[in-house]
């Protein structure tokens, strides 16, 4: 009985020690990401830039600094003019297949909403101490996915802003789901006290 008893504590402590996830220090903040996914590397010119590799082979990029680019404050609009859609490539044409678009043959005299065609959405969440913006593609798989947060530090009229954007282009719903929850478990860890 005993044996049977010490067997069974020892399977149960060695089964615990299998997390399927790892967290990676990147100096400035922290993140949880599944085992399967590897750290990418990228230098950067003004900003802290890195990044991460899928499993799915996907790339997902940050950008720490200054100039951190915010998708939502220019809204892509999926309308296009028959001139300029007639020179995408089958590639280009296969992918807006199933996405919500519009091919108008002129802009100045089309009559739509644009909102109605706006590439991305967007909601508030928190990550570790901030509101941080969640952007996803309207249309699943097509579009960037990710976070952006406005001002980690600085941020006064006359100053500089240090700002977070971590994006990954074109997911999988499930590639989507992960990245979304590794960027919930990010610590900034430099700037939350």
């Amino acid at each position: 009985m005993r044996k049977t008893l010490s067997i069974l504590i020892s399977l149960l402590i060695l089964s615990c020690d299998k997390s399927e996830n790892k967290t990676i220090d990147y100096g400035a903040f922290e993140i949880t990401v599944p085992k399967s996914w590897s750290e990418y590397k990228i230098k950067g010119i003004d900003s802290y830039v890195s990044g991460l590799i899928t499993d799915k082979n996907d790339t997902l990029i940050f950008d720490l600094g200054w100039y951190s680019p915010d998708l939502t404050k220019n809204p892509e609009v999926l309308v296009f003019e028959q001139s300029e859609y007639a020179e995408f490539s089958d590639k280009q044409k296969k992918q807006l297949e199933n996405v919500k678009h519009l091919v108008i043959e002129d802009f100045l005299t089309a009559e739509y909403d644009a909102k109605d065609y706006f590439k991305y959405e967007y909601e508030l969440d928190s990550i570790d101490c901030f509101i941080a913006k969640f952007i996803k593609p309207k249309n699943k798989g097509y579009g960037v996915s990710g976070i952006y947060i406005d001002s980690l530090k600085g941020g006064g009229p006359n100053s500089n802003k240090t700002s977070l954007s971590f994006y990954g282009n074109n997911l999988s719903d499930s590639t989507q789901t992960e990245f979304f929850k590794a960027l919930k478990s990010i610590k900034l860890t430099e700037y939350c006290e």
